[in-house]
């Protein structure tokens, strides 16, 4: 998924005969492309209520594939009280929890979501902890999204769990976007390594 302009999102499923799809955010605001998306709440760079609800609005009309409950980076428990607090507001829309650190030690509202978004510090995004969540929603029949994966190495540690991945830098530079997609095609240097290299 690409935090990007409709016009450049369709720049780029011609260009790279990929499906992409958009992530939007009340950061940037972007308009729909026309392409499935998720719905970001924005809560790694800032919370900002107002552009949030907007968007929601739009969302009960254009009904993406998740909306992201508000989260506190890095402090799953402090996010699980927020899901509470703000899972009814978003009027039937498909909710997403956003994993944070310290997720195994807080109970996952699985009946009440439809996905996971794997959020947290660069450390939580590898962790055991992550992976054992992430293949629980998976069982459960949840989608997985992963947040902040810019290279082709986080990528392959989520190939086969995750069902949809952003990045900042791949929605912006050309040469990210398409080191992760040589990956997800199976077409980088990384996959023809030997087993023990």
């Amino acid at each position: 998924m690409l935090d990007c302009s409709p016009a450049k999102i369709h720049e780029y499923r011609a260009r790279y005969g990929a499906d992409l799809w958009q992530l939007r955010t009340p950061l940037t605001k972007y308009a729909l492309a026309g392409v499935p998306y998720g719905l970001e709440n924005g809560c790694f760079g800032g919370f900002i209520p107002p552009a949030w609800e907007r968007l929601l609005e739009e969302a009960e009309e254009s009904r993406p594939v998740f909306v992201t409950v508000p989260d506190v980076v890095g402090d799953a428990q402090r996010t699980a009280e927020l899901f509470e607090h703000y899972q009814l507001r978003l009027n039937g829309l498909p909710r997403a929890l956003v994993l944070q650190n310290g997720i195994e030690r807080v109970r996952i509202p699985w009946n009440d979501i439809v996905g996971v978004f794997i959020g947290g510090d660069d450390a939580f995004k590898v962790s055991r902890e992550a992976f054992a969540a992430a293949r629980t929603a998976r069982m459960l029949g949840k989608w997985v999204h992963v947040g902040r994966v810019n290279t082709a190495a986080r990528c392959q540690a989520w190939l086969g769990i995750a069902h949809s991945l952003d990045g900042s830098g791949v929605s912006r530079f050309d040469h990210m976007l398409e080191d992760v997609l040589r990956m997800i095609e199976g077409d980088h240097p990384q996959q023809q390594l030997p087993v023990g290299a």
